[in-house]
């Protein structure tokens, strides 16, 4: 028997007269939230098949195509404020009534943390896999090397034929997922086809304009997290070794803002943590979930220091 994970069936929320396509699998028992994928800048939901696929073994898991990407209508604002209001939309028309544990990568990690800071009676734990800080706009290093990354996909966008660069994604001989091995290998031929096409897809369409703007909505989002009481939420961060000790510090900072807060590492340098290290991510969202079913009475757990 063929092991490897076939496609999920999407479906389609209306928001603000837009179709956001939308994966919905799995059950909650009675009192779990629904776990709530948000993807990085640029990126599909389909890269995260395989660890939706094993959370949906025993929680209800929702993931999203954002405003542009995937069969999602185009037309949200590229900001921090348009991508929650995105995000609340899914949340009230898939989970209405239901708490959310919100899982986001990258740039989604920063939009979670926004709309867990705005809605904190809704959200029941929050997970940040190799989350944007909010202070990454004022790094400059970082920062330049983030603008310089953006501009070589908008070059190689200019410059290859669509169809070249869709060949060159079948081929795997692009840099822009690097650790992407292990994911690839789980993946049925349908589900590596339909991977393919929607990187193509995404990198040919809106990718560029969303990651032109993560450095933007790290000044919107630091205004306001910055004053937003950190409350008892459960949480973890999950932090690759990818752009050097300064990124580890920034993770560092944003898990002493939240007393309730577990930080650890991947232990390696590919940014996509969810595609490289699906175990570690499913585990990093168990942890959470656990946390999230304690009682809230008492003092706050302590901050657990990296593993």
């Amino acid at each position: 028997m063929d092991s490897r994970l076939s496609p999920l069936v999407s479906a389609f929320v209306d928001i603000d007269g837009r179709r956001i396509e939308v994966f919905d699998v799995g059950t909650s028992a009675v009192g779990d939230p629904v776990v709530v994928i948000l993807t990085g800048a640029g990126d599909t939901a389909r890269s995260w098949l395989p660890v939706q696929t094993t959370l949906a073994h025993e929680l209800r898991v929702v993931s999203y195509e954002r405003s542009g990407i995937g069969a999602s209508d185009p037309g949200s604002p590229r900001t921090v404020a348009g991508m929650v209001a995105e995000l609340r939309g899914v949340i009230d028309a898939l989970a209405s009534g239901r708490q959310v544990l919100l899982v986001g990568h990258s740039f989604g990690a920063l939009v979670a943390r926004v709309y867990a800071a705005r809605h904190p009676d809704r959200v029941a734990g929050l997970v940040m896999i190799d989350a944007t800080p909010d202070l990454l706009g004022t790094d400059r290093l970082r920062r330049r090397g983030y603008r310089l990354y953006v501009e070589s996909i908008a070059a190689a966008r200019r410059l290859l034929p669509s169809r070249i660069f869709a060949w060159l994604v079948r081929k795997n001989a692009l840099p822009y997922y690097p650790g992407r091995g292990p994911f690839l290998s789980t993946l049925t031929p349908e589900a590596r086809a339909e991977w393919d096409r929607a990187v193509s897809a995404v990198f040919v369409g809106d990718a560029v304009d969303e990651m032109r703007a993560v450095l933007p909505g790290t000044a919107e989002a630091s205004v306001e997290l910055r004053s937003a009481p950190p409350g008892r939420l459960p949480v973890a961060l999950l932090t690759s070794g990818t752009y050097g000790r300064g990124w580890i510090t920034m993770h560092d900072a944003i898990a002493r803002r939240y007393p309730n807060a577990v930080h650890r590492l991947s232990g390696d340098r590919f940014h996509n943590v969810h595609m490289r290290h699906v175990a570690l991510t499913v585990e990093t969202v168990r942890t959470v979930l656990d946390a999230s079913r304690q009682p809230t009475d008492g003092p706050s757990r302590p901050l657990t220091e990296r593993d």
